[in-house]
């Protein structure tokens, strides 16, 4: 393990940050791990009189930009944004290049949300119960989009397909737009993705929401239940965090995670955060830790039960 410069390891981090942080997303640049980087994190570094350097690692499902923070020194100068696919991975892929659980330190999530699930109009189905009762009818007909395997939409499809009994066809896509304009054109039948992405489509008739993936339901969709209001026992909401590399410092940890929370609740990233439907969370990390490996544990199982992999 490299260890941290003498600077990193001052009583209480004083002295951090004293250069330019930077932070690896592992998608391309515009997804909303891109735009909690750019915004969020960078406004927390800011706090401390430095700049943030976004480096954008995209590709294999997100181990590329992964694996390059897990082998970064553990001084704070290298951090990563992480989403569902961060907690699913371990169990979608064989001989990942890093542990997700030993080879990072968590430092907050920083927001979620609940997916809504949505159908193409044409599909004869407003609602839950009858979606399935067609899946059921049409075993292997039905598809569903997503932005590549392992990431919220395709998780949440993979146990859905899991309670419910029912046959739906994974169609994996390079991005959240190329997914929304196959929904729209009819290239598949439905797809559960942010509200972000789907609201306007929503509201324009180009397709139909008939439940959220969430606990809860979104103030934007009220009249749209959750799966489990639904009689479908699945929870699945997208969440977007921070780590680090093991090994840094619970001081340095800690800071960061303050600033991220101060940075959160600012009037203008509040604003942002609730036109976006993003939950703002700012936990600490021991609340983050316990929800990764409760996470890591469970897309494990479902992986197993599905035998859903990595298209």
């Amino acid at each position: 393990m490299v260890s941290p410069p003498a600077s990193a390891q001052t009583a209480g981090g004083d002295q951090y940050p004293s250069k330019p942080v930077r932070v690896i997303v592992p998608y391309s640049p515009g997804g909303a791990n891109d735009i909690f980087a750019r915004t969020v994190i960078t406004k927390a570094i800011a706090e401390f009189g430095q700049n943030t350097i976004v480096d954008n690692r995209a590709g294999g499902n997100t181990t590329i930009g992964t694996q390059l923070a897990a082998r970064s020194a553990p001084d704070g100068y290298t951090l990563l944004t992480v989403d569902n696919a961060y907690v699913a991975a371990p169990g979608m892929q064989l001989n990942l290049p890093y542990d997700t659980l030993k080879d990072f330190t968590r430092i907050t999530m920083m927001a979620a949300t609940s997916p809504v699930l949505v159908v193409h109009p044409s599909l004869p189905v407003k609602s839950v119960t009858e979606l399935i009762a067609l899946a059921k009818v049409q075993p292997g007909r039905l598809t569903y989009g997503s932005t590549g395997s392992g990431t919220t939409g395709h998780l949440a499809f993979a146990q859905f397909n899991l309670v419910t009994g029912t046959k739906m066809i994974h169609v994996p896509y390079k991005g959240g737009a190329p997914q929304i304009t196959a929904l729209i054109s009819g290239e598949v039948s439905m797809l559960m993705s942010v509200p972000a992405s789907l609201l306007a489509q929503i509201k324009a008739g180009r397709m139909r929401a008939i439940a959220v993936s969430g606990a809860k339901r979104l103030p934007n969709l009220p009249d749209v239940p959750t799966l489990q209001e639904s009689g479908v026992a699945v929870v699945v909401e997208a969440f977007w965090g921070l780590v680090a590399p093991a090994g840094t410092s619970a001081a340095i940890v800690g800071k960061l995670q303050e600033a991220i929370e101060r940075s959160l609740k600012t009037p203008e990233m509040r604003a942002r955060l609730d036109e976006m439907q993003f939950q703002l969370v700012g936990s600490t990390p021991a609340r983050f830790d316990e929800f990764v490996q409760r996470e890591v544990t469970r897309w494990i199982g479902v992986v197993k039960a599905t035998g859903i992999k990595v298209d």
